[in-house]
């Protein structure tokens, strides 16, 4: 069984790489034994332009994907840490076309989770969500929904909250903190598929 981490930023990254001992395969993918890593940059763009790279020397098929990363939210407080249930694009309000509110392919996509974490659906945005009409709790990001276009074998997503709507409290976000508590949940995901 092989895992990939897909991952936006390198700061985002880093830990991941110190924690799995992850050695450089090339200037954005990592790797040890069956573990791997690919960090993709930031947005929907860069995902499919990075992953598209990777499959050709890697074969994302047969892996579990585990992505990592921070996100903005409506409600959740600055340094949750959840994981995405459901996984959606956020384009354009289309109901006025008769489909869904910001009904895009693959969306909603279901992805695995361990049941040990607030499970949330994720919004993909092409850029910053500074307001939304979003009522119930979620998360938004720039990368998942992208990531689920790719072939794997399962999806999991640990996503951990920087900045909300409705507060500027993001110099308050301790992120080495809540990059290693996440890790705890990525480490129960491994361990999840090698029993």
């Amino acid at each position: 069984m092989n895992i990939l981490f897909v991952i936006a930023m390198k700061k985002e990254a880093n830990k991941i790489i110190e924690h799995y001992n992850l050695q450089k395969q090339t200037e954005y993918f990592y790797k040890k034994n069956n573990i791997s890593l690919v960090i993709t940059d930031v947005g929907r763009n860069n995902v499919t332009k990075k992953l598209l790279e990777i499959s050709k020397i890697y074969n994302m098929e047969e892996s579990i994907i585990i992505n990592i990363g921070l996100v903005g939210s409506n409600n959740l407080n600055i340094g949750s840490i959840i994981e995405v249930k459901n996984s959606l694009g956020y384009h354009f309000d289309l109901t006025p076309f008769g489909d869904k509110l910001y009904h895009t392919t693959n969306s909603p996509y279901k992805l695995n989770t361990i049941n040990e974490l607030k499970e949330i659906d994720c919004y993909t945005s092409d850029g910053f969500v500074q307001q939304t009409n979003i009522k119930e709790t979620c998360v938004f990001d720039m990368e998942l929904n992208t990531i689920t276009l790719f072939p794997h074998k399962n999806i999991h997503s640990i996503k951990i909250v920087s900045d909300t709507l409705n507060a500027n409290s993001y110099n308050e976000f301790n992120y080495d903190e809540a990059i290693e508590n996440s890790l705890k949940y990525s480490d129960k995901i491994i361990s999840s598929y090698q029993n």
